[in-house]
């Protein structure tokens, strides 16, 4: 069970009923003054099959832009009422249809440690690509796929594509730094691994380095799956663990690749690898902003929502034309003709 409460002007008073009655759930109804200001509180327990819809059909009819508006919702560790026993046994055997989907702003909490650069972030990445450099060198994909399970680039591209949705310019921007400079982070520290290990033994071109170079739009195609992958598992209730694994996977490898190609002064490798963590990272994009658009994540005011929807449609244009690009791109040469 969920208690949640509603602080509203009078005239939304109406409508507020509306869909408490619309989801059956028992409400009480106070007077309260605010700055000489007459204002609704509604107290309504809900059960927690139902809260998140209840929350998003409440948030699109009230403006809680206004400080003196408020939506909250906490949990209630017991109730005793025979009314939601019976409402409770009634939505289990005909459950809504309406997805279960996260609120924005439940999402706002997951994507929010990821949008600014911190020093936790780079540690994380640094010992992501410390590890895979060793995988990468050693042949040992047990090693490649530890580099994964702890990179945290995942964070900053469904940072950058949520803020897209909710129309963040600001918020867009520091998770593209903060991403750029995680990016660049795997990199230099490929590169300067593979500097320091020279100066002590010769080191071999392994199968696993190898196939970071090879090429093909179809890894953009799977670059772009995963990306819808991710973004549907963040607005619903699955659990995006594995699917975040999965999108590791496609980054931290071939970035590190491109630090090693730096340090062997091997342009091949170098821009072979570069070219496919680009095409990666413009997919995983592609794909979570597709996704967060499809399931009508926006800001709550009509005005903010078309501005989003704007921006969101440009994101998109940009990026199935530099996938387009980089399609092109990652054709080998002796492929055509």
């Amino acid at each position: 069970m969920k208690k949640i409460e509603i602080t509203c002007h009078e005239q939304r008073g109406s409508v507020v009923e509306y869909v408490l009655k619309k989801y059956k759930v028992p409400y009480h109804l106070n007077l309260v003054m605010y700055d000489e200001s007459k204002l609704l509180r509604y107290s309504a327990i809900c059960l927690n099959d139902l809260a998140s819809n209840l929350v998003n059909d409440l948030n699109k009819l009230v403006d809680t832009k206004q400080k003196e508006v408020l939506i909250t919702s906490q949990p209630i560790e017991a109730t005793l009422s025979e009314y939601l026993q019976k409402l409770d046994k009634e939505v289990k055997e005909n459950p809504p249809k309406s997805k279960k989907k996260k609120l924005s702003e439940e999402l706002q909490e997951i994507v929010d440690p990821s949008v600014k650069f911190n020093k936790n972030l780079l540690i994380m990445i640094v010992i992501a690509a410390g590890v895979a450099t060793v995988g990468l060198f050693a042949n040992n994909a047990s090693l490649v796929i530890g580099a994964m399970l702890i990179s945290p680039l995942l964070g900053p591209i469904t940072a950058f594509s949520f803020n897209v949705a909710v129309g963040k310019p600001k918020n867009v921007y520091q998770a593209t730094t903060s991403g750029l400079i995680l990016l660049a982070a795997v990199i230099a520290t490929g590169a300067v691994l593979t500097i320091i290990a020279l100066q002590f033994s010769d080191l071999p071109l392994t199968n696993e380095i190898i196939s970071r170079t090879e090429i093909s739009p179809i890894y953009l195609g799977v670059a772009i799956a995963l990306g819808l992958a991710g973004g549907i598992a963040m607005t619903t209730k699955i659990p995006g663990i594995l699917v975040g694994v999965a999108i590791a996977a496609a980054l931290v490898p071939p970035a590190t690749v491109s630090g090693i190609g730096i340090a062997l002064w091997n342009f091949d490798i170098f821009s072979s690898a570069l070219t496919l963590t680009a095409a990666n990272v413009i997919g995983l994009v592609l794909g979570t902003t597709a996704i967060f658009f499809i399931e009508g994540i926006t800001p709550r005011s009509m005005f903010e929502k078309e501005k989003a929807k704007r921006q969101i449609w440009i994101t998109i244009a940009i990026f199935i034309g530099l996938s387009i690009v980089l399609g092109i791109l990652l054709i080998k040469p002796d492929s055509v003709g």
